[in-house]
C-alpha cells in the first residue's frame, strides 16, 4: 500500500489534535480510506467518546515519516481533556481548510506563513509556560498574531493578566509585533450567546468570556468553525485586507476614510464604508457609533454570506444601522490571487522531504525504530 498526501494528513491530524470525530474528517477523506488506517493498526475509534484517535504504532510511523518534526503530546483520557481536544480540533481543521499550516510544532517558527500552534505542544514538558491561560492555539495570520480561544455557552472563566502574560511572553519578537484575539466556537451564535454573560460579582480573578470581551483593549474576532470560519481565515491571511477589499469593491468610487476613524475603510459616496468579513464586531460597533455622531448613518457593511445570515443582518441590517453587501467570489479571487475555495488534499501519493514515497513495510520499520520515541 502507497500512502497518500490524506493519508499522512489524517495522520499528522489525528497526532496534532489526538481527538477528532470521524464525521469531522468527512471533507479529508471517504470512510474507506480511514478504514485502511485502522486495518493497519495506525489509528482506531476511542469508543467512549466516538473520536478517532491514533495509536502508538500510527505516532512511531508518522515519527519516521517526518524524520521526528512532530510534536511531544502527554496522552490522556480523561473526560474533560477529551471534550477540550474535540474542541480545538474543530479550530484546527477550520484553519486546515483554510490552507493554514497546522503543523507546527514550535511559536517562534510561524513567521513569514500563514500558520496555527496549538498550545498543548508545550503544555505537558515539566514547566507549564503557559500557567493558567485558556488559549487553544496561536495563530499567525497577515502579520498579526492572535491568541485562539473556543468559547461556547458555559465554557468557564479565564485570568486576563495571565492570559496577557503568556500571550506577549510567546509572541515576543520585537516592539512592532502585532496582537489580537480570535473567539471560535462551532457557530457565531454560540460564542455570542456566553459573551452575553457579563456583570457576575465574584471575589476571584477570573471572569467570564464576555467581561473579557468588553475589557481587553486588543481586537476580538469571532470565529465560526465552519467553511464560512475558513474563508474568514483565508482573507485574514492577507496583509492589508481591509483597505485592499475596500479597494476591490468600490474601485474607482473608493475614497480613503478620515484618518481620525481608523474605524472606517474607506467611503462611498459619503458613506462610512466597513469591511465586516474579520467578524470584529466591536469595531464595526464603533464604526457606527462614529458614523450616529457625525450624521452619516447608515454604515455599508461588507461581509461574508454566511456571515450575514448568521449575524450581522440582524444585529446591523434589522436595525437600520448599516446596510450589508456580500463580498462576490469575484473580489475574493482578486484578493486571494485565486478563486476562493477550501483546501482538500489530494489522493496523490505522499512524498517525504527527500523525494520518497511511502509504503506500507514502513510500518515494520517504524515499528522497530520507534520505541524511544515517548508514545
Amino acid at each position: 500500500m502507497l500512502f497518500s498526501v490524506r493519508d499522512i494528513d489524517i495522520l499528522r491530524l489525528l497526532y496534532w489534535c489526538q481527538n477528532i470525530r470521524p464525521d469531522d474528517l468527512n471533507s479529508i477523506s471517504t470512510e474507506t480510506e480511514r478504514a485502511n488506517l485502522i486495518a493497519l493498526g495506525l489509528i482506531k475509534l476511542h469508543e467512549k467518546s466516538n473520536t478517532l484517535t491514533i495509536t502508538a504504532n500510527g505516532k512511531a510511523f508518522l515519527y519516521v515519516v517526518l524524520e521526528g518534526a512532530v510534536p511531544n503530546l502527554t496522552i490522556s483520557y480523561r473526560e474533560e481533556i477529551i471534550e477540550r481536544r474535540i474542541r480545538l480540533s474543530q479550530i484546527v481543521l477550520t484553519a486546515y481548510f483554510a490552507g493554514v499550516d497546522t503543523f507546527t510544532t514550535t511559536a517562534s517558527g510561524m513567521a513569514g506563513r500563514a500558520s496555527l500552534f496549538l498550545t498543548a505542544i508545550t503544555r505537558g514538558r515539566g514547566r507549564n509556560p503557559w500557567g493558567s491561560s485558556r488559549a487553544g492555539a496561536i495563530a499567525h495570520l497577515g502579520g498579526v498574531y492572535y491568541s485562539t480561544h473556543y468559547v461556547c455557552p458555559g465554557i468557564g472563566r479565564m485570568a486576563v493578566n495571565d492570559e496577557l502574560a503568556a500571550f506577549h511572553n510567546h509572541t515576543n519578537f520585537g516592539k512592532g509585533t502585532q496582537r489580537a484575539f480570535i473567539f471560535a466556537g462551532s457557530t457565531y451564535a454560540d460564542v455570542i450567546e456566553e459573551l452575553k454573560v457579563r456583570n457576575e460579582k465574584k471575589d476571584t480573578k477570573l471572569i467570564r468570556y464576555g467581561e473579557a470581551y468588553c475589557g481587553l483593549t486588543d481586537p476580538i474576532h469571532l470565529l465560526s468553525c465552519d467553511k464560512t470560519g475558513s474563508l474568514q481565515l483565508q482573507i485574514m491571511s492577507v496583509p492589508n485586507y481591509r483597505e485592499k477589499l475596500a479597494r476591490l469593491m468600490l474601485k474607482d468610487a473608493y475614497q480613503p476614510p478620515p484618518e481620525d476613524v481608523p474605524a472606517w475603510d474607506g467611503l462611498f459616496n459619503g458613506s462610512p464604508f466597513v469591511i465586516g468579513v474579520d467578524m470584529n464586531l466591536r469595531r464595526i460597533d464603533a464604526a457606527i457609533k462614529i458614523a450616529k455622531a457625525r450624521g452619516c448613518q447608515p454604515i455599508l457593511l461588507a461581509a461574508l454570506h454566511g456571515q450575514g445570515d448568521a449575524i450581522l443582518l440582524s444585529r446591523y441590517k434589522d436595525t437600520g444601522r448599516a446596510k450589508v453587501y456580500t463580498v462576490t467570489e469575484g473580489v475574493l479571487a482578486k484578493l486571494l490571487d485565486r478563486p476562493p475555495s477550501l483546501y482538500k488534499p489530494p489522493r496523490t501519493q505522499y512524498l517525504t522531504g527527500k523525494g520518497d514515497v511511502i509504503d506500507a513495510p514502513l510500518i515494520q520499520t517504524a515499528g522497530k525504530t520507534g520505541g524511544s520515541h515517548r508514545k
